[in-house]
């Protein structure tokens, strides 16, 4: 699927507009020309509830109001994905969503300076194309289990769900792509020029798909798009892998609380450079012993990955540091086994250090901060705290904080 992909965003790239000059900032050096981060599926999710407010004469009890409704309704999408993705693998990132609107902007949010409040998210597969459509696939899990959403997917070759219907849509060219292909009720809709121009506002698109349920895709658009979200949820775990390797027990600990952090070893280990090369020499670490009395004792466990990601690690050359207590080459079993698990261990070495003189050496935001984020939203709507509905919603708060925490990365849980 890799070489089909490959082959059609290059026959059918689409020119996007360019996003605001500050967001390219965030992902310094990985960008497009036009600034969009490379290898990346970008998501956004617009309610309808968002079409029955005027944005520029909203209240701010209205506001409030909707903000809640919002959380309640990301608190029912992470219900419907909570099934497919809590053990899945990624290669980069993971899938997330995040609210953005004009008054509370979300910096990571490269949709067109838009109004309307709305869910988005953003996911970098890298090499892993089955990232992103798995993403793909439970974005219409979503669609079919709540009516009342309208979806957006695209990646940073624009809209690659029309690139693989293509073929069957000749109406459609490079320059009138924008705003023409939408997830609803489970179903794939393209609206076409003639019922709406290319250069309509987005809240007509999506007022005109709440009011009819849209125009579904031709039969050959939508089988041909189809086949291509074939075959999951078991074809996500297909694509895992699992290895048994020889790691340091530190390491060893963290895969086994944080199995998901592999993700940032591989990436950590095949993205070295000269700088983050220097923190393997010592291993301060991941090879420091207990109490930093010296070597830790490799232990053999079984890890987790996508098999990209196996590939990836598998394929590169690299000497073990003279810190580093490699088995014997006589014992070929054990020493294959070792070198993976060496890979791992620098990759987690190199970004642990990373971050640690970059000043990023966090746990990630607390319930405090999750909280004071949502009294700043106005999600509380001035409530007092021990009033029936403070409690409804700061309970809804709570169970949506455990939630999202479970699929958060924790990219730097293992900084003490």
């Amino acid at each position: 699927m890799a070489t089909s992909s490959s082959k059609r965003r290059t026959m059918h790239k689409v020119a996007e507009s360019a996003p605001p000059p500050s967001y390219s900032a965030f992902f310094p050096g990985t960008t497009t020309t036009t600034g969009i981060p490379k290898h990346t599926v970008f998501y956004a999710i617009y309610p309808d509830e968002i079409l029955q407010l005027n944005p520029y004469f909203i209240t701010k009890a209205e506001y409030q109001e909707l903000i809640s409704s919002l959380h309640s309704i990301h608190l029912r999408i992470l219900d419907i994905v909570s099934p497919y993705i809590t053990d899945y693998i990624w290669q980069h990132e993971h899938f997330s969503l995040s609210i953005s609107s004009s008054s509370n902007p979300n910096p990571n949010c490269p949709c067109s300076p838009e109004t309307l409040p709305h869910f988005h998210g953003k996911t970098k597969y890298g090499e892993n194309l089955e990232d992103e459509w798995f993403i793909v696939f439970l974005l219409f899990q979503v669609s079919r289990r709540i009516r009342n959403l309208t979806i957006r997917v695209w990646d940073s070759d624009g809209e690659f769900l029309l690139f693989e219907s293509a073929e069957h849509l000749f109406i459609l060219d490079s320059s009138n792509t924008k705003n023409r292909v939408f997830i609803r009720g489970g179903e794939l809709h393209i609206v076409h020029d003639e019922i709406l121009p290319s250069n309509a506002p987005l809240v007509e698109f999506l007022s005109g798909l709440a009011r009819c349920g849209g125009v579904g895709a031709p039969y050959s658009a939508d089988s041909s798009f189809k086949k291509m979200v074939s075959g999951y949820p078991e074809r996500a775990q297909s694509n895992m892998h699992r290895v048994k390797v020889r790691v340091p027990v530190s390491v060893a600990k963290v895969l086994k609380h944080e199995p998901c952090l592999i993700s940032l070893a591989v990436e950590g280990f095949c993205n070295r450079d000269s700088d983050s090369m220097k923190f393997v020499i010592n291993m301060e670490k991941f090879q420091s012993g207990v109490g930093g009395t010296g070597k830790e004792e490799l232990i053999r466990v079984s890890v987790r990955m996508s098999r990209a990601m196996y590939a990836k690690l598998a394929q590169q050359t690299f000497e073990a540091p003279e810190c580093y207590p490699m088995p014997p080459r006589t014992d070929s079993s054990a020493y294959v086994e070792a070198m993976l698990g060496m890979k791992i261990a620098c990759g987690f070495e190199m970004m642990y250090q990373q971050r640690r003189h970059e000043g990023m050496e966090v746990k990630g935001s607390t319930w405090e901060d999750f909280k004071e984020s949502l009294k700043s939203s106005g999600y509380f709507q001035e409530l007092l705290p021990k009033s029936r509905k403070y409690r409804r919603l700061l309970k809804n708060a709570q169970e949506y904080y455990t939630k999202i925490s479970l699929f958060s990365m924790a990219r730097y849980s293992f900084s003490t």
